[in-house]
């Protein structure tokens, strides 16, 4: 029996890493990275590639020939993408482009990361079929992307809408929430965490498992994908802190509106998660047990 073969366009993202980390016994992956060389350890499967380059992903995808494909590089800042919308496009929509094309042109399945920032938080919860709405320009562009791989990308392509992704990322990469919260609280500094802004907090891990598994069942259409608590972001803080042993009373509730000059963001974009439980058989992790494995994880390399 042939060896499936997936290539992680993104690998060295927070998701590529978890993605990497949990490859299913049997499987063959290899994986894009463009800024951040990747760990020795995955060097020998990793190869460099400039999304927004379509003879460059031509390429690559001849060479590796993949059965399937995770589109996961982007630009993952929201405000980044409200200052300049038109540069974050080229890698957002027009590299998913190029990938979904490539998908079609060499019969590879398409596996799209969207994101939970296509909704305005107006509405919530939110199921796979509710109507798109952005508040800011990151989420527009992953709407764009959506509705390109829709029209015109392969037909059994499968979008993945995560939510509030937090984990240990590879060296060298991008912060989230909870890696941000710990590098305050240890340097004993105060957190400022919005108190009117809430979320399903998504361990990275998990997430990887849950596109592990519609990989793996040979799904199509579209997933949402979320952790089993919805809280807000003060306490989120509060229970990072608390599950590392830092001082819960350093976080400081805040409104939103606080964080002036920064984009425009959803107040809640809450998933209804049963179709990720039913169709993919993945149960979602709580905050507590996402961020248990985190501190596991630390006190085993100390």
């Amino acid at each position: 029996m042939k060896t499936p073969r997936v290539l992680i366009v993104g690998g060295t993202g927070l998701l590529g890493k978890a993605l990497l980390e949990a490859t299913p016994e049997g499987w063959e992956v290899s994986a894009t990275y463009h800024r951040n060389a990747p760990p020795a350890d995955w060097r020998h499967q990793c190869y460099a590639m400039d999304v927004r380059d379509q003879a460059a992903v031509d390429a690559l995808v001849v060479r590796v020939r993949p059965s399937v494909i995770v589109h996961a590089a982007a630009v993952g800042s929201v405000d980044e993408a409200e200052r300049d919308p038109a540069r974050v496009g080229e890698v957002n929509v027009y590299g998913t482009q190029a990938v979904g094309r490539a998908c079609a042109r060499w019969n590879a399945r398409f596996v799209f990361i969207s994101s939970n920032a296509v909704f305005d938080g107006r509405c919530p919860p939110y199921d796979e079929e509710a109507p798109l709405h952005a508040v800011n320009r990151y989420g527009a562009l992953k709407i764009e992307a959506e509705r390109w791989i829709q029209q015109h990308g392969p037909s059994d392509a499968l979008i993945i809408r995560p939510i509030l992704m937090y984990g240990w990322p590879p060296a060298g990469g991008r912060d989230n929430a909870v890696t941000r919260w710990l590098r305050q609280l240890e340097a004993g500094q105060t957190v400022e965490a919005a108190e009117d802004i809430y979320s399903m907090p998504l361990y990275a891990g998990n997430c990887a498992q849950t596109v592990w598994a519609a990989i793996q069942r040979g799904r199509s259409g579209t997933y949402h994908i979320a952790g089993a608590d919805r809280v807000s972001l003060v306490d989120f803080a509060r229970a990072t802190a608390r599950t590392f042993g830092l001082e819960e009373r350093l976080v400081v509730p805040v409104p939103s509106h606080r964080f002036a000059g920064l984009a425009p963001r959803p107040a809640d974009t809450s998933f209804v998660t049963a179709k990720m439980e039913r169709e993919l058989g993945v149960r979602p992790l709580g905050i507590a047990e996402g961020l248990a494995i985190m501190q596991r994880l630390r006190a085993a390399v100390l």
